[in-house]
């Protein structure tokens, strides 16, 4: 089994290729393709007028020396701090809406296991995991490229994140 290094390395290579300082059409940034929503929830950033809609118009925390969205995207070490944090919120959501409840249930043919759930919901968020849970695979939510739930969840299913479990 890979390990949560691993899973970052793919996730972000998934995610731009690797590139720390990729900032998509949509507004998000980096390697993990970051929004203003994420960098709240790992702390980086705040925003007065809780519209996410990545205009990165809010204001940052100075977290890790990160001032600006030019820095964030300048400083690998703020984003690859800002993921775990991320991730381990991330894992939050997904329990409290009882997602891991669904792990090792096979869906649509696939096993489903922490690291594809993290991986769901980094692409979509757990709110559409769990609908893609609950109705048992039939609801699969897909970004603004036409990437599915199911498809993260697929991918990224073989990771030992355990780290983030706890």
């Amino acid at each position: 089994m890979k390990n949560l290094q691993q899973f970052l390395t793919d996730l972000g290579a998934r995610e731009s290729g690797g590139n720390y300082k990729a900032f998509n059409k949509y507004g998000y940034a980096g390697k993990y393709q970051m929004g203003e929503m994420a960098l709240v929830d790992a702390g980086y950033y705040t925003k007065s007028n809780k519209i996410y809609n990545n205009d990165w118009k809010g204001n940052f925390t100075g977290k890790d020396g990160v001032n600006s969205i030019q820095e964030f995207l300048n400083n690998p070490k703020a984003q690859e701090n800002a993921q775990i944090i991320f991730k381990k919120k991330q894992w939050g959501y997904l329990k409290a809406l009882g997602a891991d409840k669904y792990i090792n249930k096979i869906i649509n043919g696939y096993k489903i296991t922490p690291s594809g759930l993290l991986a769901g919901a980094h692409l979509k968020g757990a709110g559409s995991v769990i609908k893609y849970l609950k109705s048992n695979g039939q609801v699969n939510e897909k970004d603004a490229f036409g990437t599915s739930v199911e498809t993260y969840i697929q991918r990224f299913a073989d990771y030992d994140v355990s780290i983030i479990l706890h």
